[in-house]
């Protein structure tokens, strides 16, 4: 799981290909790093995501309820899988965060000198 620095403004947070409870600790650690830079935006990179369980749907809704705190908005970007797709839209998670699809493969190439590649 990485952070990614897009711009000042911008963090982005990849998901990997797996999100749920074996990735609690790591991912509420990776989205206090994001709000301690204090973005206007959390971007959460969703391009590798092909599951996601019911820890990781709360995950989820637990880092909007934090940023919100901060006045950040967070975004999932790249749901590429559809069968992740149809499961948000199901639980209308597509009501609670914007869903946008973004070119994130510069920073996540390690291009990025801000980049931080702590698993």
């Amino acid at each position: 799981m990485q952070i990614y620095i897009l711009s000042p403004q911008t963090v982005g947070v990849g998901l990997g290909d797996c999100f749920g409870a074996a990735q609690a600790t790591l991912f509420k650690a990776r989205t206090r790093d994001a709000l301690q830079r204090s973005p206007r935006e959390i971007l959460l990179d969703c391009t590798d995501l092909t599951y996601i369980d019911s820890t990781g749907l709360g995950l989820l809704a637990l880092a909007q309820a934090e940023a919100a705190k901060f006045g950040c908005v967070v975004k999932l970007a790249n749901v590429v899988n559809s069968h992740v797709h149809q499961l948000l839209r199901l639980m209308n998670y597509d009501q609670l965060f914007p869903i946008i699809t973004i070119r994130l493969h510069v920073a996540r190439s390690g291009a990025s000198s801000n980049l931080s590649n702590r698993a």
